[in-house]
């Protein structure tokens, strides 16, 4: 199938994200790998978590959280996928919040890692105009279902059971997750296990949210 010139270019910001992940993994707390491992840029922000947000712009932050911030904002490109009890979903209707879209599966352990973060992140966004998108890549409702129920996660999960999403948005490693802004433009992203319960990470995604 031909690609569009829109999957190109976000195919060529994919890899980006990846090689700003490998560097900030050099100078994080802990390294890893793409896939299996703790994960690339896995996680620990450093001795820089103190930093005041107020001080950064939300862009500054989540650049030096070690997010690739794209120069312009992105469109994200209207793909389907489902959620849990396979009703279907729109990445096209991923407008009107912030967002933060992540690709994940249960056999990952950099984004096993991550998720009691993310739940966290749940938490403390409550009431903002801001919302979780966890897509399982690649695993079947069974499986998934079965993780969830064990683990207790709240936020919200869905299903890209194909793995066709996973191909073209996570296709340097999972966990690879992108900051989608209200109007529904790709502003950052990161590939590998990040701590989204960062207390600049949070005030980040409240300050963009309003």
């Amino acid at each position: 199938m031909k690609r569009t010139a829109k999957s190109m270019k976000l195919a060529l910001l994919v890899l980006a994200m990846a090689f700003v992940s490998s560097c900030f993994s050099g100078r994080a707390e802990s390294p890893g790998s793409r896939t299996g491992g703790e994960g690339q840029g896995a996680g620990k922000n450093g001795g820089e978590t103190g930093t005041p947000a107020e001080r950064q712009s939300p862009a500054e932050t989540l650049r030096r959280l070690g997010f690739h911030v794209f120069d312009e904002p992105i469109p994200l490109p209207d793909r389907s996928f489902a959620s849990l009890d396979g009703t279907p979903q729109r990445l096209g209707a991923l407008s009107g919040s912030v967002t933060l879209l992540n690709f994940w599966a249960t056999w990952c352990p950099p984004c096993r890692k991550e998720m009691p973060s993310i739940e966290r992140l749940k938490k403390a966004m409550d009431g903002e105009n801001f919302r979780i998108v966890a897509i399982s890549t690649g695993e079947d409702a069974k499986t998934v279902r079965a993780f969830i129920k064990r683990e207790g996660y709240t936020f919200p999960i869905y299903l890209d059971e194909s793995g066709a999403l996973g191909s073209e948005f996570a296709s340097q490693g999972i966990p690879t997750t992108y900051v989608v802004d209200a109007r529904g433009n790709i502003i950052a992203g990161a590939v590998g296990a990040r701590e989204y319960d960062d207390p600049a990470l949070v005030a980040a995604f409240k300050e963009l949210s309003r």
